[in-house]
């Protein structure tokens, strides 16, 4: 529970600069993180019915409802904050948001076509509960997380310049490609589709320079080398195996 409690406390600070969160939340939703859903999702029919796990202040639930993808939209976090402003700001037919916990019962939102979680099982300290709980919820599970188990990081946490534990968005698990797509066939998902994509050479919130010298090497080296060097960013469309899923219907 003092791992429960200290996270949400963190998360309520977190949101609490709406108008800072806002701004960088739209800039990720629009360039990055929307596009790479559609990216995996592909041609297939856009869904009716989703759910964005872990929803943050809702900008990128909004900007999916925006878009078509999903008629009806619930948003679910555990921050109080950060829901209390997606519900004033953008909730509208269709769109809503609600707060979670561990103790909130999500199947009463019924058969949903997608789970949507997007730079979310990075925080948890318990991911593959999380997991578990969206595989039983969705047809279908789309899935982004930062790729930081890589060489620039490993170095500067070894030579202690920048702890792992102390970033100060909340990451607490830092994945390989390789060991990402492990964890998610673990939980009895199949990975059906995938994209992997080099976001900070291109975020406005980095320095100018830093900015030219991450794109440089991402044109020179390719987002795979790349991607052992520096973070990327690597989203999944999964969804169970027949048997898990044959077994979910029956159940």
């Amino acid at each position: 529970m003092a791992d429960v409690d200290a996270s949400a406390s963190f998360y309520e600070r977190f949101w609490a600069d709406a108008g800072y969160t806002f701004d960088f939340a739209l800039h990720a939703a629009v360039h990055a993180r929307f596009p790479a859903i559609l990216k995996v999702w592909g041609s297939m029919l856009a869904p009716e019915r989703v759910l964005d796990f872990g929803c943050g202040n809702g900008v990128l639930t909004y900007w999916m409802h925006c878009n078509g993808f999903g008629k009806d939209i619930v948003g679910v976090d555990i921050s109080a904050t950060a829901i209390a402003f997606a519900t004033r700001q953008l909730a509208r037919p269709g769109l809503t948001f609600q707060t979670f916990s561990d103790d909130v019962d999500l199947s009463g939102l019924g058969p949903l076509d997608v789970v949507t979680a997007s730079h979310v099982l990075e925080h948890l300290t318990n991911p593959q509960q999380a997991l578990a709980r969206m595989a039983a919820l969705g047809e279908w599970l789309v899935l982004e997380v930062p790729l930081e188990d890589c060489l620039v990081p490993r170095l500067a946490s070894a030579l202690g310049l920048k702890p792992r534990a102390r970033n100060p968005v909340g990451h607490v698990n830092f994945w390989t490609l390789r060991d990402f797509r492990a964890f998610v066939e673990s939980a009895g998902l199949i990975v059906v589709r995938d994209f992997q994509y080099a976001a900070a050479p291109f975020a406005p919130s980095q320095p100018w320079f830093k900015r030219i010298v991450e794109r440089a090497a991402l044109g020179v080296l390719g987002v795979r080398l790349y991607g052992r060097l520096l973070a990327t960013h690597y989203a999944v469309l999964a969804r169970p195996r027949p048997s898990v899923a044959t077994a979910r219907a029956r159940g």
